[in-house]
């Protein structure tokens, strides 16, 4: 990982500075080929199709991620922001999955969410190392990420109308970038012994993460 954990001059929140740190690699999750094709409306629906699949089985962990921090929430403010990503995940995006899949023109392969469950496997091998603190760092990178290539894409792309402007649509808007700000306020309170190396790791690795799992649907 090329991250500069040391070199790095340190903005003035942790969130920032882990953003900044760990620029290299959100830049290359910013360029996925599946990213450019949403963006650009040239995804095909095959490709889309094993989206669905992957993307659905990733929003289950990514609740029970969620779960994990209500039990582990230091303060009320966390407990309840969490609690409503948990809900936010198994009502709005589940019913998303649901009609977006019984829309789509074409079925996603039978193997497509086990050739991508290598995001699931990262991030819940971090929680399970780091528990409330690695959840909320890979959490924040994965959102940080979908917020900034969905809002690109939804105000600059050419995204194809139906359940993919649906989706890029539901990153784009306010209340996600408000759970992102939220997020990252999280990690700004994470307690100030957490080594700057665990962070990045944390971090830098769901990125690396992510580009393995989008680029499972091109294999």
């Amino acid at each position: 990982m090329s991250e500069r954990a040391e070199e790095t001059a340190r903005p003035a929140s942790r969130s920032a500075w882990l953003l900044d740190a760990c620029a290299a690699t959100m830049e290359r999750a910013l360029g996925m080929r599946f990213v450019e094709e949403v963006t650009a409306g040239t995804i095909g629906d095959a490709a889309y199709a094993d989206y669905l699949a992957i993307e659905e089985s990733f929003v289950e962990t990514a609740a029970r991620l969620h779960g994990l921090a209500v039990w582990d929430a230091p303060d009320r403010t966390a407990l309840e922001r969490n609690a409503r990503a948990v809900h936010a995940l198994t009502t709005e995006q589940a019913d998303y999955f649901r009609t977006a899949r019984a829309a789509w023109p074409v079925p996603a392969r039978p193997d497509a969410a086990g050739r991508a469950a290598v995001l699931s496997e990262f991030a819940l091998a971090a929680a399970r190392e780091g528990g409330y603190r690695a959840v909320m760092t890979v959490l924040f990178a994965a959102e940080s990420l979908y917020s900034t290539w969905c809002t690109r894409a939804h105000e600059r792309g050419d995204v194809p109308a139906g359940p993919i402007a649906d989706w890029v649509s539901l990153h784009a808007g306010a209340e996600f970038r408000a759970g992102v700000t939220a997020l990252a306020a999280q990690v700004d309170a994470l307690p100030a012994d957490i080594p700057d190396e665990h962070l990045i790791r944390w971090f830098g690795g769901m990125l690396e993460a992510e580009i393995a799992f989008h680029d499972a649907v091109y294999r």
